[in-house]
């Protein structure tokens, strides 16, 4: 009975630590902005990276997908020009969200949202 107790303990404890090295895909998505949006991302290697997309419509979407691991920093920032526009962004974790937020008619204001991928 103990080693079947003992087993027991050594596979869930083999299993806990294999989930840490579990790539996660995380995703980022930048809506609901219909002007010229700066956006700055963190990427799977780390680096901060900016990029002027041209919203067209309100139904116009970017997004950046990767694989990061738990604990990992996730980053997403945008600012926009236009007085009348404006942008949602959101950090999903495995398909859900896990950070979000939006700005409306609030030009040259940066919008960021980050965090660390959880355990």
């Amino acid at each position: 009975m103990k080693k079947i107790i003992y087993l027991s303990f050594v596979l869930l404890l083999f299993v806990a630590c294999d989930k840490e090295d579990e790539t996660i895909l995380v995703k980022y998505r930048v809506s609901d902005a219909f002007a010229s949006t700066t956006v700055t991302y963190r990427n799977a290697d780390n680096e901060l990276i900016s990029e002027t997309v041209d919203f067209e419509s309100a139904e116009d979407l970017w997004q950046f997908g990767m694989e990061k691991k738990r604990g990992d920093i996730v980053y997403l920032s945008a600012v926009y020009q236009d007085s009348t526009s404006s942008v949602r962004l959101e950090i999903l974790v495995d398909g859900k969200i896990y950070k979000s937020g939006s700005s409306v008619q609030e030009p040259f204001k940066y919008l960021t949202i980050s965090g660390t991928v959880p355990y």
